[in-house]
């Protein structure tokens, strides 16, 4: 978390966040607070997930436009950790702090466990189907959504502060900041209709899922946008790649995605269908997370703690700067 976010993050503020939506404070226990101040937290002695979202990152109105659609998944079918009302019977709760604010709101905690990393059988072959499938339901219901309110509606991808790689890359990767750019003018070509673009969660990895028997439950929307579906599907291809075959050669890396492709694709087509144009063009989504990526970690921390993930940095300046993706799908796709 940026430090002059953390400055305006107290105890205070977490304790009235949780008292307004009935969150026992004593049950509190802090998760995470990379883009958020993430906590679970008893609500009547069962479990769930509190949220406090610093203005600057996100208004309240792009907080409730992202709550409103997870609840619209709910409700017709997706397992997704289901967004609850306050005690006032609000989705989100203001709270001011100075001249900002802070927005609270509450998940459902989601079933099951996190994929296990150290584990070489996972995820499983009946996990990535399950996977895709669940992309795929979310990518079909994503043509008839529409928020209730304008002011409501959640940003185009390209809006992101992310996409303004000067703003937060050092000079000397400059060169870098042109090749971002060079990837957004390509972006600019690409078609959008509505069965192959629409709001997506864009951040399907294994971090933001658990599994449950089989069974997914996806949960932090956070950076949910209008996207090309193809992103998605490339997003999971390309966290698998990074936690499963990270320092491996490329035919091993090849070998895996072709498998993971194939039992992803077979999930998401049982929901929804793309044209292999779309999977032509999962080289350029993999380019494009992996400058976003690069730009998330100058913008999240600063010189002294960019040390801790040199190794990882020099990995991803590497490829960007070489213009391949994390990994080569010239073989896979021509032989679809």
């Amino acid at each position: 978390m940026e430090r002059a976010i953390e400055l305006q993050f107290s105890q205070e503020l977490l304790s009235e966040a949780a008292q307004r939506f009935g969150m026992a404070t004593e049950t509190l226990k802090r998760l995470g607070d990379f883009e958020n101040y993430v906590y679970e937290g008893k609500i009547d002695g069962v479990s769930h997930v509190l949220r406090l979202t610093h203005s600057s990152h996100r208004s309240t109105d792009l907080v409730l436009g992202e709550l409103e659609w997870i609840n619209y998944l709910a409700a017709n079918g997706v397992s997704v950790a289901k967004a609850l009302h306050s005690t006032s019977g609000k989705l989100a709760e203001k709270i001011p702090v100075g001249e900002d604010y802070f927005v609270a709101s509450v998940f459902q905690k989601a079933k099951g466990r996190p994929l296990d990393r150290t584990n070489p059988a996972e995820p499983t072959r009946e996990v990535i189907m399950e996977w895709g499938k669940t992309i795929g339901r979310m990518h079909r219901l994503t043509n008839n959504f529409e928020p209730s309110e304008e002011k409501l509606r959640r940003p185009q991808w390209f809006e992101d502060d992310l996409m303004c790689f000067e703003k937060h890359l050092p000079k000397e990767d400059r060169h870098i900041v042109d090749i971002g750019y060079s990837l957004l003018e390509y972006a600019q070509n690409l078609p959008k209709a509505q069965d192959s673009y629409g709001l997506i969660h864009t951040d399907v990895h294994p971090g933001n899922f658990f599994v449950d028997e089989g069974k997914i439950t996806v949960f932090d929307f956070d950076d949910s946008s209008y996207q090309w579906f193809a992103s998605d599907i490339a997003i999971a291809l390309y966290y698998t790649i990074w936690f499963k075959s990270s320092g491996r050669e490329q035919k091993e890396k090849y070998d895996y995605a072709k498998d993971f492709l194939e039992s992803f694709m077979i999930g998401y087509n049982a929901e929804n269908r793309l044209e292999d144009f779309w999977l032509n063009e999962l080289p350029f989504f993999l380019r494009l997370r992996d400058i976003t990526l690069y730009t998330v970690f100058h913008k999240k921390f600063d010189q002294n703690n960019l040390q801790r993930f040199a190794q990882l940095l020099g990995e991803i300046r590497t490829r960007v700067e070489r213009e391949i993706p994390i990994v080569f799908l010239d073989s896979y796709l021509r032989s679809r």
